[in-house]
């Protein structure tokens, strides 16, 4: 009795710790779904994001790992970064990457970036910030992404 007891007290701490949510794949980009996001979302996302690395490295091979979770007012995605190469990145394309999502899958709501280790523990959080044209990029707080970003 108490080895079944142990056994399933194991399994539920081994479940909880890795419960990142239900997974939809396209290509090597997976993204992990719970808490308000739907596998319709989800599975936008994932196709957003291997054209895109189909588009920019054709044949790549790497696991791409996504987490996305909503709130009642915003999106957070959670994104595995490589925290070795995080410095050779600039702030503008994570930021030009949660405005593509905002806009492309959460008809432009606030979708925060969190940038984590593959056990989508945070290294680094980046509040959304809404894309404008240039001529409107004067006031705070907004991003000027051009077509050339892509």
């Amino acid at each position: 009795m108490k080895s079944i007891i142990l056994s399933l007290l194991v399994a539920v701490a081994l479940t909880s710790c890795t419960n990142y949510g239900k997974k939809v794949k396209t290509g090597e980009v997976e993204v992990y779904y719970k808490d308000g996001v739907t596998e319709e979302q989800a599975k936008k996302i994932s196709v957003l994001f291997n054209e895109a690395i189909q588009r920019t490295n054709p044949g790549s091979t790497s696991r791409k790992s996504f987490q996305v979770t909503k709130t009642s007012d915003s999106v957070l995605l959670k994104m595995v970064v490589d925290k070795s190469k995080l410095d050779l990145v600039g702030d503008e394309t994570f930021y030009a990457i949660s405005g593509l999502v905002s806009d492309s899958v959460f008809n432009g709501g606030p979708v925060n970036l969190m940038l984590t280790d593959d056990h989508f523990k945070t290294i680094r959080t980046l509040a959304f910030k809404k894309a404008v044209k240039e001529e409107d990029a004067g006031e705070n707080n907004k991003t000027v992404i051009t077509k050339e970003d892509f």
